[in-house]
């Protein structure tokens, strides 16, 4: 293994968009192919891909992957988050896309089983870019037994030009009574979604005429734990 120099840092960030470096990372090489860890929770290692993959990213559940999602509990579980496999399929596919790509686009997207984070269960969650379509997969796996698909759909690298302006400004005007945000975790809780504080960003929101806005809390760098999405 050697230690990341600043150069490849430098290679590292222009090619996934974002700096994934804390003070060390390592580049290990296995017998195959080169394995390059990185500082992402949900995108820790690149691997050999295998037949009928284009690319394949692997994190280990155990450490940094299950400290960034251990607040979202349902009903007494851990569960792995809806936007969580987003932000994964996001750094995949933006550590693959050309340099001068605006990131990834994600399309048509399924979520098809949820995935627990329990004792015995899930040892890794990969992401695999499939060959020949532009689409993706999130799966989970241990042992002998086989991946178990959670998430998928198709990406395309981001073009900057399409980007929808939100009309946010507008939207507040519209939206004029003020919701009680108190009572609304408190009404998660009792459906069973406990969420701990990590995963209670919401500090305001108000609703008016079928639509709404809110007011999150700000995430300084660190806190987003290495991601460029945060699952909360």
């Amino acid at each position: 293994a050697r230690v990341v120099g600043p150069r490849i840092a430098q290679q590292l960030e222009a090619q996934l968009g974002y700096c994934p470096l804390n003070a060390l990372d390592v580049v290990t090489t296995t017998d195959d192919a080169p394995a390059v860890v990185i500082a992402h929770p949900l995108l820790h290692r690149r691997l050999p891909a295998p037949s009928g993959c284009a690319a394949l990213f692997r994190s280990p559940v155990a450490g940094a992957l299950h400290a960034l999602v251990a607040d979202h509990v349902v009903r007494g579980r851990i569960v792995f988050p809806g936007a969580a496999y987003l932000e994964t399929a996001r750094a995949a596919c933006s550590a693959v896309a050309s340099p001068s790509a605006a990131g990834a686009a994600l399309r048509g997207v399924l979520f098809l089983q949820p995935l627990a984070l329990e004792t015995g269960g899930a040892a890794w969650v990969e992401c695999a870019l499939l060959e020949g379509g532009g689409a993706f997969e999130v799966r989970s796996g241990g042992g002998e037994a086989a991946a178990a698909v959670h998430c998928s759909g198709q990406w395309a690298a981001a073009d900057a030009a399409a980007w929808r302006p939100l009309g946010l400004a507008a939207a507040r005007e519209r939206c004029c009574n003020v919701a009680d945000t108190s009572a609304l975790y408190a009404a998660f809780a009792a459906v069973g979604l406990q969420y701990g504080p990590a995963f209670r960003a919401l500090e305001a929101a108000w609703e008016g005429g079928g639509e709404a806005t809110a007011r999150l809390r700000w995430r300084r760098r660190a806190s987003l734990a290495g991601t460029q999405v945060h699952p909360a």
